[in-house]
């Protein structure tokens, strides 16, 4: 362009030469109205003097609008005559053959590189993101890429384009080889790399595949292996990649230098510390002379240092680790010296990408405020608690500087809201309930006020639901909150052949009142009132306790209780832990709860439940995708003056979200019956147990198939799991035919795979799960799966 550019200016000067008065302007090349609109745009006007200098300036200033192949001025009298080749528009763009690399990522990037339908076509600009995308590929492990630009013309006198993409084989690594090892084994520096030998056994967690990227972390982490490991003066002399003729196989090999292992002998901290010595040195206070040198504990402190400032309004303090060798002695002195900065204030906090939550909503999760000083710990925590509600895809925190200050910043958190309320008719099928009905609406983050409302009805094979819920999670602005329901439920079970049948209809209404205690801790106090109406119970043990400790009678004609009815009104307490990193499919942190319930004078039953819950997940690798989590769960319930628990209360496991691979309610105490004067356990029916124990370890995987973008709507994972369910009341002597079902040790376990998804409907759940440990007459069920939950 260049080129023509100046070869279009001599031409203009050499025709033009002298000056003269430009009486009319004539533009050839294009249609009239674009060519008047070429003419208002220029910098000579009609009546003006022209000079080679004016005409060069027209010329040039044609070429700068990327408008034009060619631009050519003349003078003919006294007309300037401008001719120009106006560059041809993009009609049609195809791509073929990319599969690495989603066809939708293409074309953004082709759009924002104004290569897109209806845009001017620049060879340049197509040839560059060519060239980019090639790069890309390389560094992606393809170096056999090739892409052809195929531009063709079309019948409107413009172009059409096509990217035809052959991606190539990746390049796996089929040697890693190491000289200069002498403290380590090969095998054991390469377990800490990422990129792996190229054998089918090798590690499933990790790939062979080369890519630029991963091969620089494999760097830094041969680096830190043994600067971690006391040799201080480590250094990687060269790193030698071959690749076969087809560029498909890699050849590394890594050359070292150990050197010997180090010993701190002493360790301060100088500089601009703004007088906080005595907290900086705390960090200091487990320092033993003579340590190994470990480069991670220098980071640890260097980190802890800058938090230290950074709560204190240094933001942008710097430290710097400097090492002192005495190579006779194999010890170094380190000294972190710091230089706090400038103390920053917060000037605003602005939040990006709440079109839906109102911005007093985002505000009330704030910890740092406006106007004070900054604090790294409570802006980093405020992130922290949005990503906590659920309400959010995604929160990324800035804290750029203040335009003209030196000591302002503005904190920033651009979010990502997801959809958090529906309306929902549909039909469902769970392995546990057959085919149900759902009728809801659901609102989390009600008008953008963070409260949730929610009002749902589901009918399948054991009966009728509906539920109206609301829950306000700041009721007062010190963080208090209000929930409640208002329930109805009729259950037949009778359908359910594992479990003891009988119907019950509950009514109620239930509130709470939550109190934080900190960021991560809070109880809860709560009030609620159930009447209960039972059918159809047939004489059995367990029952029979709780109905002659209650007073009702038995129908002589039908073997069933008369009539069984409550109304109870009791008390609850709990207590919350949760810091996990967010709301949803959560990969970090942990969560506990102790819950507790009794029902209170005015009560037709007298009786308490307790439980504990515990979850851990724990991430394996950076990016979270490979997470171990843990959950155990402990419940128990009894009687109290004289009377025993509601059957209806008992606990039993089996099924999603208790013991994946038993059917629904199977796992528990079995109900004995009466019959002919005497009690049997004949049908094999589960009564449950007073109480429960539940465990399960899952290895959360990166979902096959699908893309980056929808990993986090979707989880994969392994798993574990045991419950056992018993009475601890069971008198063993006095049914010594029966099994003994006062024996917590009746442990049941399966192990399976299992999908989730967070769908448009809600949360679907499949599982398929093989039994482990079981007794004679379990009811297996090995793949189950709910679908149409309601919101």
């Amino acid at each position: 362009m260049k080129k023509l550019l100046l070869s279009s200016l001599l031409i203009a000067n050499g025709v033009v030469a002298a000056p003269f008065v430009v009486k009319d302007i004539r533009v050839e090349g294009v249609q009239p109205t674009t060519g008047a609109a070429i003419i208002s745009s220029i910098p000579v006007r009609v009546g003006q003097t022209a000079t080679d200098t004016d005409v060069s300036n027209v010329v040039r200033h044609l070429f700068n609008q990327q408008r034009f192949a060619d631009v050519r001025a003349s003078r003919e009298g006294n007309t300037l005559v401008i001719k120009v080749a106006e560059k041809p528009i993009i009609g049609k763009l195809d791509i073929e053959g990319n599969k690495a690399v989603p066809k939708d990522a293409l074309e953004q990037n082709l759009k924002a590189n104004l290569i897109n339908q209806g845009e001017i076509f620049d060879a340049a600009k197509l040839e560059a993101f060519k060239q980019s995308l090639l790069d890309y590929y390389r560094s992606a492990g393809r170096y056999e890429a090739k892409i052809d630009t195929v531009v063709t013309n079309n019948n409107e006198g413009g172009v059409n384009v096509k990217l035809v993409i052959d991606e190539g084989e990746v390049a796996k690594a089929k040697t890693i080889k190491f000289e200069g090892n002498q403290a380590f084994s090969e095998n054991e520096l390469l377990d800490h790399l990422s990129i792996q030998p190229d054998v089918s056994w090798w590690n499933i967690f990790e790939s062979s595949k080369f890519e630029q990227t991963t091969h620089q972390k494999d760097l830094e982490t041969l680096r830190d292996f043994y600067l971690n490991r006391g040799y201080a003066k480590f250094a990687l002399q060269d790193t030698d990649v071959q690749f076969n003729d087809n560029k498909t196989e890699v050849y590394l090999t890594y050359k070292l230098n150990e050197g010997l292992p180090y010993h701190v002998s002493e360790m301060r901290i100088v500089g601009n510390t703004a007088n906080m010595d005595a907290e900086m040195n705390k960090l200091l206070k487990d320092f033993k002379p003579g340590q190994l040198f470990r480069k991670s504990d220098l980071t640890h402190i260097e980190e802890e240092i800058k938090q230290i400032l950074g709560d204190a309004g240094y933001g942008s303090a710097k430290v710097d680790i400097y090492p002192q060798f005495n190579d006779a002695e194999n010890s170094v002195k380190i000294s972190f010296v710091v230089d706090a900065g400038r103390r920053i204030y917060v000037r605003k906090i602005r939040f990006e990408g709440n079109d839906v939550t109102a911005d007093s909503t985002l505000r009330r999760e704030m910890r740092q405020q406006e106007g004070a000083w900054l604090s790294t710990n409570k802006v980093s925590l405020g992130k922290a608690r949005l990503e906590r509600t659920g309400f959010y895809e995604s929160v990324e925190m800035s804290m750029p500087n203040v335009e003209n200050t030196t000591d302002q910043v503005d904190v920033v958190y651009k979010i990502k809201e997801r959809n958090t309320g529906s309306i929902n008719f549909g039909i469902g099928y769970g392995t546990e309930s057959g085919i149900s009905y759902q009728a809801g609406i659901k609102q989390e983050n009600f008008l953008g006020m963070g409260s949730t409302i929610s009002l749902n009805g589901t009918r399948n094979d054991y009966g009728t639901s509906v539920n109206l819920g609301y829950t306000e999670p700041y009721f007062t602005k010190d963080g208090v909150s209000l929930g409640g329901n208002i329930f109805y439920e009729d259950y037949d079970n009778s359908k359910n052949d594992n479990v003891a049948s009988y119907k019950r209809q509950t009514y109620g209404v239930n509130g709470t009142l939550g109190f934080p205690v900190n960021e991560n801790n809070s109880y809860y106090l709560g009030l609620g009132y159930t009447h209960d109406k039972i059918k159809n119970a047939s004489r059995e043990y367990t029952r029979e306790k709780y109905v002659k400790s209650m007073n009702f009678e038995i129908d002589p004609n039908t073997n069933y209780y008369k009539k069984i009815k409550a109304d109870d009104f009791d008390f609850s307490l709990g207590w919350n832990y949760n810091n996990l990193n967010r709301g949803y499919f959560p990969t970090e942190g942990s969560t506990a709860s102790i819950n507790g319930k009794i029902t209170i004078p005015g009560s037709d039953n007298k009786y308490y439940r307790v439980s504990a819950d515990f979850r851990n997940y724990f991430p394996l690798n950076r990016e979270h995708k490979w997470v171990i989590s843990s959950k155990a769960g402990i419940a128990y319930t009894n009687g109290f003056g004289g009377k025993e628990v509601p059957f209806y209360q008992l606990y039993s496991a089996g099924g999603i979200g208790t013991l994946r691979g038993f059917a629904y309610g199977a796992i528990g105490p079995q109900a004995i019956y009466y019959k002919d004067g005497s009690f049997s356990n004949r049908n094999g029916d589960v009564i449950g147990g007073n109480a429960l124990a539940t465990a399960s370890l899952e290895l959360i995987t990166p979902t096959p198939f699908v893309s980056e973008k929808y990993q986090h709507h979707v989880r994969t994972s392994l798993f574990v799991d045991a419950a056992s369910a018993w009475n601890t009341k069971w008198k063993k002597d006095e049914y010594p035919m029966l099994p003994n079902y006062g024996d917590f040790k009746r442990v049941r376990a399966s192990a399976g795979i299992a999908f989730q998804w967070m769908s448009p409907i809600g949360p679907l759940s499949f599982s398929y799960a093989k039994p482990i440990r079981k007794y004679e007459g379990d009811e297996i069920e090995q793949f189950q799966f709910n679908i149409g939950s309601s919101f």
